[in-house]
């Protein structure tokens, strides 16, 4: 199906919402007041997805993309936009998920913005193909975009020469390799051939040292992981005496509340970084700190008189299994981080619903460029 439209709005996902024939259509890397010629293929119940095929009348808000494989690439979604106009649709891309789906409606308490829009990223995970291009994936797909000559911008100046540099045969054809940059500015790759990399980077964060495993997640944006570890000390209304972190990974918000806690215990599934965690409180000379290797399902129902509580589930949210674990504890206080928008305001209506109320919520700008957006909130006991 071939048309035009105009985008009336964009909504989560980065999509820019139109309508043709009485269908809702979802088109990427658009503007609100974008006139459009499009094709769409794609059809969900009464949605279609489509592509630009050409812009007729550009909205006002549209700018040019600093990337030149932006469009192509799936990496981003928002470069043709002002970061100004990007945040704004985050800002209400979140309202709207919270009033939809939570059923409720509270204003944004804080924005904290990245200082900069590029370089950004301490960590990436790449493809090569066939012919040992290096690259990104366009969006729901698995053709691979070769990064451009000057490299993928979100990530730093130091990360980008340290690809450029690799020798081709290095790189495994139709494969992946992981790189990250740690505290020290060294650049690191895990999957290329003939290369192995160290069994874990020293990343830093709140005056915080943290070993890394490759597999291991860690906070990607450099220039706000030190205020998103103040973020979450600063939230609490008063020191409590025993912390519950849930999904606690290498220990990053579980050491950062370690000091206005009289204890505290975080759950991790995934070995690594449970072992990380673990070399992470020792490393910083932390006692009152202890961590489970456990689905946090099943840790979270052992637990006892916890009156706090930190959560920062992956993407597809709470599990009812642990909402009800939290609801059994009743925590005086809990601090939930999400970085999706749909799962945080479905997590939050079950909360309030069990008697919390939404306290304050911030969004904070971890990902410049895309959709993504981080959610921190603070919900208090009725």
């Amino acid at each position: 199906m071939k048309g035009t439209t105009t985008v009336k709005k964009i909504v989560y996902g980065g999509w820019g919402l139109a309508h043709h024939e009485g269908a809702t259509l979802f088109l990427p890397c658009t503007a609100v007041g974008d006139k459009v010629e499009f094709s769409a293929a794609k059809k969900k119940k009464n949605c279609l997805f489509g592509h630009v095929e050409r812009v007729i009348e550009p909205s006002p808000q549209r700018i040019e993309a600093e990337c030149p494989v932006f469009g192509e690439c799936g990496g981003c979604h928002l470069l043709h936009l002002s970061y100004e106009d990007e945040l704004e649709v985050k800002k209400i891309a979140l309202l709207e998920n919270l009033e939809r789906i939570g059923k409720v409606k509270i204003p944004i308490t804080g924005v904290i913005m990245s200082p900069h829009r590029f370089g950004y990223r301490n960590h990436a995970l790449f493809k090569v193909d066939e012919q040992g291009s290096a690259g990104f994936t366009m969006r729901e797909s698995r053709t691979i975009v070769p990064f451009p000559a000057e490299g993928c911008l979100l990530l730093p100046l130091e990360m980008r020469q340290a690809i450029s540099r690799l020798p081709e045969a290095t790189l495994p054809r139709n494969g992946e390799v992981r790189t990250r940059m740690d505290s020290f500015g060294a650049v690191h790759f895990w999957g290329l051939d003939g290369i192995s990399g160290p069994p874990d980077s020293l990343m830093k964060a709140g005056g915080f040292s943290f070993p890394v495993h490759p597999s291991a997640f860690f906070q990607v944006n450099r220039y706000l992981n030190d205020s998103l570890m103040e973020l979450a000390t600063s939230l609490p209304t008063r020191a409590r005496r025993r912390l519950l972190d849930c999904y606690c990974g290498v220990g990053f918000f579980t050491l950062a509340l370690s000091k206005i806690v009289g204890e505290a215990l975080g759950i991790e599934r995934e070995r690594a970084s449970f072992r990380n965690a673990q070399a992470a409180a020792r490393l910083n000379g932390i006692s009152n700190v202890r961590f489970k290797c456990g689905r946090v399902e099943k840790e979270i129902g052992k637990a006892r008189d916890v009156d706090m509580l930190v959560a920062d589930p992956p993407r597809s949210g709470l599990p009812g299994s642990a909402i009800s674990g939290i609801i059994r504890l009743r925590p005086k206080e809990m601090i939930i981080v999400s970085c999706e928008p749909p799962t945080f305001a479905r997590d939050t209506k079950r909360l309030i619903d069990a008697g919390y109320i939404l306290n304050s919520i911030y969004l904070v700008d971890l990902f410049p460029g895309t959709y993504h957006t981080e959610t921190v909130a603070l919900f208090k006991r009725s």
